[in-house]
């Protein structure tokens, strides 16, 4: 299989995604040995840079954006041009963004999400109740908003129209990742990676600047918790079609389990990403995890053709 990695260097995607020269050779190093390596950087929206694309069996895609333009922009170029790519769908990954849609696809898998309120209801909470405010199609934890109901801004929350208010939730935080299996044929799920805060606090986002926090591999969970957790995440990622991997944040509290954020290309940097991390610590090698993502994604196309008539082409 000719493989190519396509990724653009952090200064060039939008919000400074964990990809350097490091990963990169990283990953080239961890190739399986039916794949036959190149690397490119992504240069543009260009029909020769298509043409390019197109002479590789598959693309690797650890692009997160180019410019202005963000990983689902460069995905919905991919996907019009017909390129073959580990990535999730144009159309997947819109809808794993979409965090107002996100309440009714956790329904239907059993799990919570955090309630959406407008400012009205909002402001009938306690004076010290704790919110968080975030785009709704935002990413990366990028942008989001903190406050107590006494502190409310006003003016922000109304002059920005796509903030989606929620109750800050106070509780235990993991992420849970999904990968293929050994033969790519469909997916697993990986057990929970409890991440915790090093000082004791409440109010924390893991990988922002509200401090530092630690892995657990092997958190305290009931047994058969920890199973619905692992199968809602399971049928989620199910739900949504999303291809090859994803990496899913939650909160519990109180017995629940709240759905913060789907990740469709969880970040691959051996040192720095929560993902090779927990494949790591269940015996698997990057180079287990690359062979199972290309062999994902060559059965994905194998099994549909990825329809492209209702979009429109970025740079044409």
């Amino acid at each position: 299989m000719k493989l190519l990695y396509l990724y653009s260097e952090s200064d060039f995607t939008p919000w400074r995604e964990n990809i350097n020269a490091q990963t990169m050779a990283a990953l080239i190093q961890a190739t399986p040995a039916f794949c036959t390596p190149s690397v490119a950087h992504f240069v543009g929206f260009t029909p020769e840079f298509a043409d390019f694309l197109r002479q590789f069996d598959l693309v690797f895609n650890v692009c997160y954006g180019y410019g202005v333009a963000d990983q689902v922009e460069v995905v919905r170029w991919l996907d019009w041009h017909d390129i073959k790519h580990t990535a999730s769908s144009y159309e997947t990954q819109l809808l794993a963004m979409d965090k107002a849609l996100l309440p009714d696809l956790c329904a239907q898998v059993g799990l919570d999400t955090p309630a959406i309120l407008t400012i009205e209801q909002a402001a009938l909470f306690s004076s010290n109740a704790t919110f968080i405010a975030k785009h709704r199609y935002g990413s990366l934890h990028r942008d989001m908003l903190f406050f107590r109901r006494d502190e409310m801004p006003y003016a922000m929350l109304e002059q920005q129209k796509d903030y989606l208010i929620q109750p800050y939730i106070e509780g235990r935080e993991f992420t849970v990742a999904v990968i293929p299996d050994a033969d790519g044929a469909r997916p697993v799920c990986l057990p929970p990676l409890e991440i915790i805060p090093d000082d004791g606090r409440t109010i924390y986002v893991a990988g922002q600047s509200y401090g530092k926090t630690f892995k657990e591999f092997y958190p305290v969970m009931d047994k058969t918790f920890r199973q619905k957790m692992m199968k809602g995440i399971l049928d989620l990622h199910k739900l949504l079609g999303i291809k090859g991997m994803s990496r899913t944040d939650l909160r519990v509290a109180e017995d629940k389990i709240y759905v913060l954020d789907i990740n469709t290309m969880p970040n691959l940097d051996p040192q720095r990403s929560y993902l090779p991390a927990l494949v790591r610590n269940y015996g698997l090698s990057m180079t287990d995890l690359v062979a199972r993502l290309a062999q994902s994604a060559t059965h994905w196309y194998q099994q549909r053709q990825v329809p492209h008539e209702s979009m429109s082409a970025i740079g044409e």
